[in-house]
């Protein structure tokens, strides 16, 4: 599948992977619908994809508020006639001590990496089902499936690890229709999402993929053939 003429809807588009993919699926052709929380940062990102001969466009939404979401899409169908693709790709970090966790934390956490997408899919899937076409790509976590110590991130990996089971629930929902669902799971990117939640070893670090190599391989995966899907691709940085 090309994605040329595709209408792509990033979540959490403003920055990260998020916004490499943004670049590298407006390069292939698609129109992207540009989804975050900050104005200022979607408007860099739209004006650069513009620049380059490229359509998108931004949409200043906080996946947490329904309300939001619902008025967020209905936006999105208005400029753009319809969604092909949704990519569910926001995230916060969190990795406190159970103990020592803030609870306004914990809460933002899992509204933003669970919730959040849910509301997001849900408002979608009408537009899907009504043309029994679509995909939506959900950016997990490896978290959610490595067997590694996670002791560190209870709050994190409960979140992942709901998104798995909403992907894996939202597939077989799906089965009967020509709608795909893929959980995608990579390790650590160097992106700005540890440095946002307070961490000084932020970048440069050897188990982390750069955003541009991610992005790669999932405009690799949402360019399949129509009648091929990539349930689940789990993406790690290979020891040097």
């Amino acid at each position: 599948m090309k994605l040329e003429n595709k209408v792509i809807v990033i979540t959490g588009s403003s920055q990260g992977l998020g916004e490499a993919l943004a670049y590298q699926a407006a390069k292939e052709g698609a129109k992207i619908a540009l989804v975050a929380r900050t104005e200022s940062l979607l408007k860099k990102v739209k004006n650069k994809i513009q620049k380059k001969g490229r359509q998108a466009e931004y949409f200043v939404c906080d996946i947490r508020n329904w309300k939001e979401v619902k008025e967020t899409v209905k936006k999105i169908l208005e400029q753009f006639k319809k969604i092909d693709i949704l990519v569910n790709n926001a995230g916060v970090w969190t990795d406190e001590e159970m103990e020592k966790k803030n609870p306004e934390r914990r809460k933002v956490a899992l509204e933003i990496n669970t919730l959040g997408h849910i509301h997001f899919t849900k408002e979608v899937l009408p537009s899907m089902k009504k043309k029994n076409k679509g995909y939506i790509f959900n950016i997990i976590s490896n978290a959610a499936v490595a067997d590694h110590n996670n002791a560190p991130f209870q709050t994190y990996g409960a979140a992942k690890w709901a998104m798995a089971g909403f992907t894996k629930s939202l597939r077989d929902s799906l089965k009967n229709t020509k709608i795909k669902v893929s959980g995608f799971y990579p390790g650590g990117i160097d992106t700005n999402l540890y440095e946002n939640a307070g961490r000084v070893d932020a970048h440069n670090q050897p188990w982390m993929m750069k955003k541009e190599d991610v992005a790669e391989i999932i405009i690799f995966a949402l360019t399949r053939p129509s009648d091929v899907l990539m349930e689940r691709l789990v993406i790690t940085k290979m020891k040097s």
